[in-house]
C-alpha cells in the first residue's frame, strides 16, 4: 500500500479557507433569537425571561396565550427599532454634515418617546403575561427574581461595585 503526499501551499490553503467561509455564511445571516429574547425580557421587566416562563411549567394552553403576547411584542420592538434607526440616523447626519449642527430637539423627543412608548407597551404585556399565570406561579417567579437579585449582589460585591 502506498501513501500519497499531498502538498498545499499558501494559495490553496487561502481558497479552501474561502470556500469554507463562504459555505458557513448563511449560518451568520440568520436572526439571533437570543437577542429577541433578551429584548422581550427586558421591556417586560423579565417577565418573559425563557428561562424564567421554563421554571414555571406552564400548562400548554399558558404557553398559547403568552406566545401571543411574545409575537405582540416583538411586532411593537421591530417598529421602535424602525423608527429609532431612522432617527438616530438622522441625528448623525446632522453631526457628521460639513456644515455647523442644527438643531436636533424634535429627532430626541422622538426617540425618547418611541422608547416610553415600547416601555409601557412591554409594561402592559408583562401584566397580560401576569395574569395568565397561577398564584403559585407567581410566587416561584417571584422568587426566583429575588434569588436572581441576590447573586447581582454578591457579583457587585465581589468587584466592590456597593461602593
Amino acid at each position: 500500500m502506498r501513501t500519497k503526499l499531498i502538498i498545499v501551499g499558501p494559495g490553496g490553503l487561502a481558497a479552501g479557507f474561502l470556500l469554507l467561509s463562504l459555505m458557513s455564511f448563511p449560518v451568520y445571516g440568520q436572526p439571533v433569537r437570543n437577542t429577541d429574547a433578551q429584548v422581550m425580557a427586558g421591556f417586560t421587566f423579565g417577565l418573559l425571561s425563557p428561562r424564567l416562563l421554563n421554571a414555571l411549567n406552564l400548562t400548554p394552553d399558558q404557553v398559547a396565550k403568552i406566545e401571543v403576547q411574545k409575537k405582540a411584542l416583538m411586532d411593537a420592538n421591530k417598529t421602535f427599532v424602525t423608527e429609532v434607526s431612522a432617527l438616530r440616523k438622522e441625528v448623525a447626519d446632522k453631526l457628521f454634515a460639513p456644515n455647523p449642527v442644527g438643531d436636533a430637539d424634535g429627532q430626541i423627543t422622538k426617540i425618547a418617546d418611541a422608547r416610553e412608548k415600547i416601555l409601557q407597551e412591554g409594561f402592559r404585556i408583562a401584566v397580560e403575561v401576569r395574569q395568565v399565570l397561577r398564584p403559585d406561579q407567581l410566587a416561584k417567579a417571584a422568587a426566583i427574581r429575588q434569588q436572581l437579585l441576590g447573586i447581582q449582589d454578591e457579583v457587585r460585591g465581589l468587584f466592590n461595585e456597593n461602593q
